[in-house]
């Protein structure tokens, strides 16, 4: 697979989506498979919103987008088609290598705010973003 910059808005493990779904989370994250970890790692993407997720002999991830635009932000192409290869023990996706991986599903209700009822002026209900606390953002 190509190496693709993902989009700014792209979603991330650890990082609540912006949509409602399932994900495949990717984390521990390594550049190459002998690397000495101090650590954990990096986190990685979080592949979603997805219809499903299908591994082959523990050699292969198979997933589908649920639609093109989401496969584009993530992969750069409009295939809602992918199949993430293992090497070893470690997922490879975009360069990367990852020790972990977890498919998890959003609630819509995780995503957006409940209605106001005690408001004049109503709050928009943009979607929530956070599922836990990055140490530079204050959450706002």
């Amino acid at each position: 697979m190509p190496k693709h910059a993902q989009a700014a808005d792209a979603p991330v493990y650890g990082i609540r989506p912006q949509k409602p779904g399932m994900y495949l989370g990717l984390f521990h994250g390594r550049d190459t498979p002998n690397q000495v970890m101090n650590d954990w790692g990096f986190d990685g993407p979080a592949l979603g919103p997805l219809q499903h997720v299908h591994t082959t002999y523990a050699c292969s991830v198979n997933l589908q987008f649920t639609c093109p635009s989401d496969a584009h932000l993530l992969t750069g192409n409009n295939d809602t088609f992918l199949e993430l290869q293992i090497d070893g023990d470690l997922l490879c996706f975009d360069g990367k290598l990852y020790g972990d991986w977890t498919v998890y599903v959003v609630t819509p209700e995780e995503c957006f705010r409940p209605p106001d009822t005690f408001r004049q002026n109503t709050r928009p209900n943009d979607l929530r973003r956070q599922a836990k606390p990055i140490p530079w953002d204050d959450g706002s």
